[in-house]
């Protein structure tokens, strides 16, 4: 506030030289994560809704997705990349609608957040890297050093229960060990001498005028015999274990019987002090979850499975479980990137990543409000142009919720001059917890709330084939039924889509019956691979034309046989992901939409 008032002074005295800061968000770490931690909350607890953002150490493991991927199938892919990479930076940006005014303004916040071990016992986490995240994050001016050197730790629920009964657990067993009472255990003879001379070290420390002393190195077992001597045969001392380095040592302090109760009660205070430091970042996930206002994400899948399964818990096998966990946590999701594909918007808007759709909706028949920030230190406005800075693309997410709920507003002859649509208006419920699924063209999203899109596929074929073969190869096999899609699965493996699909019938009849290859309709290998992780049997293996018996040579010979292209390319097709969503034509490639 101080800042606030001092530029507006200077604004006041010098108005022609003067030129505000831009505003900008309030980078969090380690060490101004607990003064920030209120404002924070506060924010939340003042906001209409929260848009978030993430920036990760990757995206996606080797396993390649499909155009043809079930939501299932995609969350499986998702779950395994979100186990194996980090989420580094998490952007928070609130919004707050003043209806005096019928304006909103925002806060911003960008953490970083790094799994650093507050203890011995706490989790050491291991975690994957990919090249090109990394090299896109080098590319943005990332600062790699503010997230390991001062990056905000964080516990999830379950970890943070267990090391607090841990640290219960030690300090019951300490006071038991300090009572009169106490088990004893017996000196073995070989540990005689070194306790003898501990016990003479100790009594020279008592009778000297040092009010401290730290003893050699020692492990467990022989730390539980020291505090078992001082307590038997001393007074007005306190031991405790402290790190000297990499090692653990007893220290010893002199003080009498009521700094001892009181250094008792500190130090147990203490660990339970550290352990809530240790949880840190997840309890900005916890506030955002308990105050159940509306979560605003662009294409939020990654976003959401990597701050359910870092800050909440490791994401269940279970499908059905996650979309559990995603709305008990989350109770409103709204994906951006939903929205503008979807009507009414997707007439008007052709390019749906996160800065086409702000420049979309910066123009007629869209209008894209005035945000300012709640202050210079605080906030972003449009001018501020930090893509890929978390808090900065939270906050374009937001305005891009904004200015597409009013859109909706003014096509409803509800609402008058002025169409203003609450983050909780009935007319945006339809795309609640409706999350964005990238290149499936008919189950465009996955539905949180209830049972997913079930499209017809009976115009698509599952088929194995050598692996030397090439997507020209399948649009000749083909080719008797016009214009088809290839998705690669493996090198041996793909789905084919008819763009008619009045002629399906007819392609099992007319094609089925090789040696070489292997045809099945896409509801017949679901089948297979639902049953195949019962029975051992995999779809390729309950078509397959050969035998048990048959030789590894002549299973060989068979995938050696050339190719059914009459005309070859010379060298190996590439099945990356991009190539796998191209549709093909019989002569040529055709053109199609972004988002297939």
């Amino acid at each position: 506030m101080l800042v606030n008032r001092f530029f507006e002074r200077v604004r006041q005295i010098f108005p022609c030289i003067y030129k505000p800061p831009f505003p900008h968000k309030m980078e969090v770490t380690a060490q101004n994560f607990k003064a920030v931690l209120p404002m924070v909350e506060k924010a939340i607890d003042e906001a209409q809704f929260v848009a978030i953002d993430g920036e990760f150490t990757g995206l996606n493991l080797v396993k390649p997705v499909s155009a043809l991927d079930l939501p299932l199938e995609r969350y499986d892919a998702l779950r395994e990349s979100s186990r194996q990479f980090l989420l580094v930076q998490f952007g928070l940006c609130t919004f707050h609608y003043d209806s005096k005014k019928d304006l909103y303004t925002n806060r911003a916040f960008n953490f970083y957040v790094w799994p650093r071990p507050y203890t011995r016992n706490a989790p050491d986490l291991r975690f994957m890297c990919q090249t090109s995240s990394i090299d896109f994050l080098v590319k943005q001016d990332f600062d790699f050093n503010k997230l390991f050197k001062h990056g905000i730790s964080y516990l999830k629920p379950e970890a943070e229960e267990k090391m607090k009964k841990a640290i219960e657990d030690r300090q019951i067993t300490r006071k038991s060990n300090d009572t009169p009472n106490a088990q004893h255990i017996p000196i073995p003879e070989a540990m005689e001498t070194y306790i003898n001379e501990i016990k003479t070290k100790i009594q020279t420390f008592i009778q000297g005028n040092s009010n401290t002393l730290f003893l050699e190195k020692s492990n467990a077992f022989q730390r539980r015999l020291i505090y078992q001597v001082a307590r038997e045969e001393f007074t007005g001392i306190f031991l405790e274990s402290v790190a000297v380095g990499r090692d653990r040592v007893i220290k010893i302090t002199k003080m009498d019987a009521n700094e001892h109760a009181q250094k008792d009660l500190d130090r147990n205070q203490s660990e339970f002090d550290v352990l809530d430091e240790a949880v840190g970042f997840a309890k900005v996930i916890q506030k955002l979850s308990q105050s159940r206002k509306p979560v605003v994400g662009h294409n939020m899948f990654l976003d959401l499975c990597y701050t359910l399964n870092q800050f909440v818990c490791t994401l269940p096998e279970s499908y059905s479980e996650f979309k559990h966990l995603a709305n008990k946590t989350f109770p409103i999701l709204v994906d951006t990137k939903t929205m503008a594909t979807q009507y009414p918007f997707r007439d008007e808007i052709f390019n749906s990543s996160l800065e086409e759709l702000k420049n979309t909706l910066m123009t007629a028949p869209f209008h894209m409000p005035d945000v300012k920030a709640v202050s210079v230190d605080s906030g972003y406005e449009l001018e501020s142009e930090k893509y890929h800075e978390a808090g900065y693309d939270a906050f374009i997410t937001g305005l891009c919720f904004i200015a597409m709920s009013n859109h909706l507003g003014t096509l409803s002859k509800e609402l008058g001059p002025k169409p203003r649509l609450m983050p909780d208006s009935p007319l945006l419920k339809p795309f609640f917890n409706k999350i964005h699924l990238m290149r499936i063209a008919d189950i465009p999203y996955m539905n949180l709330a209830g049972e997913d899109i079930s499209p017809n596929r009976d115009h698509v074929f599952h088929v194995t084939f050598p692996s030397e073969w090439k997507t020209s190869d399948l649009v000749n096999l083909f080719s008797a039924f016009g214009n088809v899609q290839v998705s690669w699965l493996n090198e041996s493996s793909a789905y084919v889509s008819l763009y008619d699909p009045t002629s399906a019938k007819e392609v099992l009849s007319a094609l089925n019956c090789s040696s070489v290859y292997n045809i099945m309709t896409y509801g017949q290998f679901k089948s297979f691979e639902a049953s195949a992780s019962l029975t051992g049997i995999t779809p390729t293996l309950a078509q397959s034309k050969l035998s048990f018996s048959d030789s590894v040579s002549e299973l060989k010979e068979l995938t050696k046989k050339r190719s059914i292209s009459p005309d070859p390319e010379p060298y190996k097709r590439s099945k990356s992901v991009t190539d796998d969503d191209t549709p093909v034509q019989t002569s040529k490639n055709f053109a199609e939409s972004s988002d297939w």
